[in-house]
């Protein structure tokens, strides 16, 4: 009867385990948890994060690197890190040491010993094309936002390593009519009337740098009005009265000014746009061609914009 009686028990208890939905014997299922396509997302760009300041870091410390380019790629790896901080660090599915016969994820990607600059802006191109479609693709606000600024910055910082040469099409171009904000329409207005102030005011080439400018604001401002965009548009912008930069004229600092302006502008209509649509992409794409602008005329937008929060 006590034999009986313990196999009875025993049975129950094995029936309640079951209920319960544990396994006996090797412990929990092997398998790893499971990522969102946003965490993917994110995991995805901080990995490539990861690879820039490990990239940055071999090309600073290489024997042959001259000065110049050894701080610009000093000046990346700073920037990565703490743009890798911003994502959230790269993916981890367990918390500490686990049993060697549990996956794991995919190693971090590094540099090899001897990767050189143009390692270096491969690794940053390959960025900042992942980082648009993310930020184009991307569900929420906050992400876009996020991931627009990434691509500016890793846009830039591929032009120090490369040859500028964006290979997007004009901002009107990929707008294909959408409608853009009061403030952004303002924005690209100031910003033309500030390029042909200084265009009559300046000599070659600043004369011909804001001609080309005010030509290109001007094209934004007659697309968005002629596709419906709410026109708030002044008669005329002030100009400053002094420089904020006592190294330079204040019509360069003008310059940096209103094309700043429209960079930030710009990441802002990016998470209120929807995803993946032409007027989501035509903010992308105008964010990183109004950052090369402000880049131009001596803006600094090398580190992670700080319009992603």
């Amino acid at each position: 009867m006590t034999r009986r009686t313990a196999v009875l028990a025993l049975g129950s208890a094995l029936a309640a385990l079951g209920g319960c939905g544990l396994r006996l014997g090797k412990g929990s299922p092997a398998s790893l948890p499971t990522a969102s396509p946003a965490e993917t997302t994110r995991d995805g760009l901080a990995r490539q994060a990861a690879l820039i300041s490990s990239t940055a870091g071999v090309v600073a410390q290489a024997g042959g690197t001259d000065t110049t380019t050894a701080a610009l790629a000093e000046g990346v790896k700073q920037t990565a890190d703490a743009q890798l901080e911003t994502l959230g660090g790269v993916w981890e599915p367990w918390a500490s040491q686990v049993p060697s016969s549990y996956p794991t994820a995919a190693p971090v990607p590094s540099a090899s010993a001897d990767a050189t600059a143009q390692d270096l802006a491969t690794s940053l191109g390959d960025g900042s094309t992942m980082a648009r479609r993310a930020a184009i693709a991307a569900a929420s606000e906050q992400d876009a936002r996020l991931f627009t600024a990434l691509t500016v910055a890793w846009s830039l910082q591929h032009d120090l390593f490369a040859q500028a040469g964006s290979a997007d099409t004009p901002r009107v171009d990929v707008a294909q009519g959408s409608r853009i904000s009061a403030g952004l329409l303002t924005s690209y207005d100031a910003a033309r009337y500030a390029m042909e102030e200084i265009a009559a005011r300046s000599d070659d080439p600043q004369r011909t740098q804001a001609a080309e400018d005010a030509k290109a604001a001007t094209s934004v401002v007659n697309a968005a009005v002629a596709a419906g965009s709410e026109d708030a548009r002044l008669g005329a912008y002030a100009a400053p009265t002094e420089s904020s930069d006592p190294d330079v004229s204040v019509e360069v600092s003008w310059a940096r000014q209103v094309w700043s302006g429209i960079v930030s502008g710009e990441v802002q209509e990016a998470g209120s746009a929807k995803a993946s649509t032409p007027a989501r992409e035509a903010a992308v794409t105008g964010a990183v061609d109004a950052a090369r602008r402000a880049t131009a005329w001596g803006a600094d937008f090398s580190s992670l914009p700080g319009y992603a929060a």
